[in-house]
């Protein structure tokens, strides 16, 4: 082990960041992160913990779960994040100029959580025309033109496309996880993101019936293209619009959701979402607010894989 490499067990068990890490090593944030990559792949048990504020910080834990993540947020009534899906990069109506306008959202409203719903890649079908069919040099344009904030982190429920390139040996969310410490993957087909007391879904259908249907959730989904909401077998389904110009329906533009949620006792109380239009000037053009009355049990994934 290298001299680097031991400071930072010494600073994961003094509870620094990988910000501040970083910052003491004269690193970037990124070069740390392929540092723990690699002691990962040697054997090292370093389990990365979120934060709502966009910070990372470790623990010499093991976890077997991947679709779960525990969010550490620092305000126990309020939080607040920005829902993305579908930018279908190496289709012929991506468009990555809506990832960048996404960026400058989040910055202007001082906001460093994005929740991703999946299909970041075109994968191995497509609607329409592909500018690249290549898996490889999708995933590598993802790594290259997704925009990096060392303050804003993104955590990705892959979709059907994405898992088209999983089914044929390429798997986007380890390719995302040895290079960006901010792009976290969280299985494909469902995310379950345990915040305070409580938990919330994302989700991609897949269309493989693998996975039994989810019960009693705020679930937000990709796949759709298209802005909408709905309560159905007693979830609370808030769909959201593509990230791309491949949109279907009524609604022909690509568009970002701001959720935020308040909680009571540590559980989901109201949620407040607004649509933005992000084509060209961004501009709301929907809101809901929402009083949630859900059983507030936690579900395991183990018990949703069939």
């Amino acid at each position: 082990m290298t001299e680097k490499e031991l400071l930072i067990f010494e600073m994961i068990e003094c509870g620094y960041s990988l910000n501040e890490m970083a910052y003491m090593l004269k690193l970037s944030p990124r070069q740390v992160h392929k540092k723990i990559q690699k002691l990962i792949g040697e054997g090292y048990f370093i389990c990365p913990i979120y934060y709502d504020d966009g910070s990372i910080k470790y623990s010499f834990e093991e976890n077997s779960l991947k679709h779960t993540l525990n969010l550490s947020i620092n305000d126990s009534h309020k939080f607040k994040a920005l829902v993305i899906s579908d930018m279908h990069v190496g289709n012929s109506l991506e468009n990555l100029d809506y990832i960048n306008r996404t960026y400058d959202y989040a910055r202007d409203n001082d906001i460093h959580v994005i929740f991703n719903l999946g299909d970041l890649i075109d994968g191995n079908f497509t609607r329409g025309e592909q500018t690249i069919n290549n898996i490889d040099e999708q995933i590598d344009k993802v790594l290259k033109k997704y925009p990096y904030d060392k303050n804003i982190l993104n955590f990705i429920c892959f979709g059907n496309h994405d898992y088209s390139a999983y089914k044929s040996g390429r798997d986007i969310g380890v390719a995302l996880s040895q290079n960006r410490p901010d792009l976290v993957g969280l299985g494909y087909g469902f995310s379950l993101i345990n915040v305070l007391r409580d938990q919330f879904v994302l989700s991609h259908p897949l269309l493989t019936g693998d996975f039994k249907q989810i019960p009693n959730k705020l679930i937000l989904e990709g796949h759709h293209h298209k802005p909408m909401f709905k309560i159905e077998r007693n979830n609370y389904l808030v769909s959201v619009a593509p990230l791309s110009d491949l949109c279907f329906g009524e609604m022909n533009n690509a568009g970002i959701t701001e959720m935020r949620l308040s909680f009571c006792s540590g559980f989901i109380h109201k949620g407040y979402f607004k649509m933005i239009n992000i084509k060209d000037k961004p501009f709301i053009y929907n809101e809901m607010s929402i009083e949630f009355f859900l059983k507030h049990k936690n579900v395991n994934e183990k018990s949703l894989i069939k």
